[in-house]
């Protein structure tokens, strides 16, 4: 394998062409390749004909949102991480990013240092495995190796973070788990995100479980966090 092709390839979708040329010099100078565009169109097509590992978006695009572009790469291809990149900083544009299935949400301007090291750990933890391949509850299975999830062996839509918080319910099923402790286990501490965001992710992943025939659900216990259980 040449150096090259050991590269992760970045997709950066930036209509601001000074920027877009700083950060894909910067992250080429840090071993990554980078596919720049700035447009939906272009970065749907680059995301169906390259291997990408993880996505950089910009919310304010010449045509469509990059919130949609968001929700089109969660949809379709939920194990690419994505980071919205934006100068929209108040606390309801963060939840909108999040619920469009951002994985972290970084407002401009920033340091090129600070959204290299937030690549990093989202594509080490995007291809992270554990000595256990596979976690079971009730009828949903998790390949951990993989990052795909299925219900009654059929595979199931989730994005990678959605897996994730999966991954950990499932683990201790039957204990209830607390926000901080799915912050620090799901994003590491490596992200800020604050317990309103981890109970956005939860709303949209008991939906999701709701609308796929799984007999488990996700419990809220009020004032501590969250159990996954058998649905009653």
């Amino acid at each position: 394998m040449t150096e090259l092709a050991s590269q992760p390839k970045i997709l950066f979708v930036e209509d601001d062409a000074e920027l877009a040329a700083s950060v894909a010099q910067f992250l080429t100078e840090n071993n990554f390749q980078v596919d720049s565009c700035c447009s939906y169109e272009r970065a749907v097509s680059i995301l169906e004909s390259s291997d990408i590992s993880a996505a950089i978006v910009d919310v304010m695009l010449p045509s469509n949102s990059g919130l949609e572009l968001c929700s089109f790469i969660t949809s379709k291809f939920p194990t690419i991480p994505v980071i919205i990149v934006t100068a929209l900083s108040s606390e309801r544009d963060r939840l909108s990013g999040f619920e469009a299935g951002s994985d972290d949400y970084l407002v401009k301007p920033f340091l090129l240092s600070e959204l290299l090291a937030r690549v990093r750990v989202l594509i080490r933890r995007s291809r992270s495995t554990t000595s256990i391949s596979t976690l079971k509850f009730a009828n949903v299975e998790i390949d951990t190796v993989q990052n795909i999830a299925f219900v009654n062996g059929n595979e199931v839509r989730l994005t990678l973070r959605e897996i994730q918080i999966a991954s950990t319910l499932i683990r201790r099923a039957g204990i209830v788990i607390s926000r901080s402790t799915l912050i620090a286990e799901v994003w590491n501490n490596d992200v800020t995100i604050s317990p309103n965001n981890v109970d956005q992710y939860i709303r949209r992943l008991r939906a999701k479980l709701c609308t796929i025939d799984s007999n488990c659900e996700i419990e809220t216990i009020h004032g501590i966090g969250y159990r996954i259980k058998l649905a009653s």
